[in-house]
């Protein structure tokens, strides 16, 4: 599994730490910078074919928040993070037996997040988390284009179709049925026109798509902060990470123009951590931190009838942030 590694980190951690004079005092946080984000969506059939889409961008990002001291050992952590201005770039689409790409779209992309934990102290440093993650990906999806391995595409979809008869038989009976109109409002009388009317076209078929998926996940890890450790003038150092298991999730996709819900389960999420600076004074430091937020979502599908299915596929996000960050405690 893509997260087995991470089983280490906390024993690892807690190796790193000795005992020293601990301090368990608040602060609170505020870093800017740029997040490098990846998204893949992946359809292992369609018409008989996997289907792979890739986009990648730089946008430039915020990460704020704080941490409350309770008592000697406890205390809690929240932390944000969102997208201040999305880049567009190009959005790529291939399918399995096709060189190239089968289509491109252009593509923006916005993260956010909330994490609420709790965090026990070991007293020298290291401290495990337990809390709650809600996260956003947002996107949109315009300007589509044909590439050169289109058309091939598209009469591949026409074959799989003709030679597959729960899809072929209703389109007949449609056909037969005069169900069937093309975008003038004609009723479409033989197989030839029909298949011209739904052919694969991505510039005539393809319009704006926008999606929101929100989810929460129940969340556990460890960190180590030297500044628990040592709040004197000197070096800074931040290591953790943390894994979530999905508990709900919601997205809304303006092509299926409805939203998809799940309860428990489809999905795991990860939180890597580093950081490095200087603590100025006990009440002031900075740090330069690099921070990886992923998540992997199962597809959702749900039957609406009969002959009418909606899906969302399989997915894999990657946000991969370094911010200059300030911390203060007053």
């Amino acid at each position: 599994m893509k997260i087995r590694y991470l089983a280490a980190l906390p024993l690892t951690l807690a190796s790193l730490t000795s005992q020293a004079e601990f301090a368990n005092t608040s602060y609170s946080y505020f870093g800017a910078g740029a997040e490098v984000v990846n998204y893949q969506e992946t359809i292992d059939d369609y018409a008989g074919m996997k289907v792979k889409s890739n986009f990648s961008a730089t946008n430039i990002s915020q990460r704020s928040g704080g941490y409350t001291a309770i008592d000697d050992k406890f205390g809690f952590f929240i932390r944000t993070a969102s997208t201040l201005i999305a880049e567009e770039d190009t959005e790529d689409w291939k399918a399995s037996g096709f060189d190239g790409h089968i289509q491109n779209d252009t593509a923006a992309m916005n993260f956010q997040m909330l994490d609420i934990s709790g965090a026990y102290h070991l007293g020298n440093g290291g401290y495990w988390l337990l809390g709650l993650h809600y996260q956003k990906v947002s996107f949109s999806r315009f300007d589509w284009r044909s590439t050169d391995q289109t058309e091939a595409f598209a009469d591949s979809i026409e074959d799989y179709i003709r030679n597959t008869p729960e899809l072929y038989d209703p389109i007949v009976q449609g056909i037969n049925n005069g169900t069937f109109t093309d975008a003038a409002g004609n009723v479409i009388t033989t197989e030839d026109e029909y298949f011209a009317a739904t052919r694969f076209d991505p510039e005539d078929t393809m319009d704006v798509v926008f999606e929101d998926a929100s989810s929460f996940s129940l969340t556990a890890g460890f960190e180590y902060d030297s500044y628990f450790k040592d709040q004197s003038v000197g070096l800074r150092y931040l290591l953790g990470g943390h894994v979530g298991i999905n508990l709900y999730e919601n997205v809304l996709n303006s092509g299926n123009n409805r939203a998809l819900t799940r309860n428990f389960g489809g999905g795991v999420d990860v939180r890597l951590t580093a950081g490095v600076g200087y603590q100025f004074r006990p009440e002031v430091g900075a740090m330069l931190v690099a921070e990886t937020n992923a998540s992997w979502r199962d597809g959702i599908r749900e039957r609406l009838g009969s002959s009418q299915t909606i899906e969302l596929p399989d997915n894999e996000f990657y946000s991969m942030a370094m911010n200059a960050t300030v911390y203060w405690n007053f």
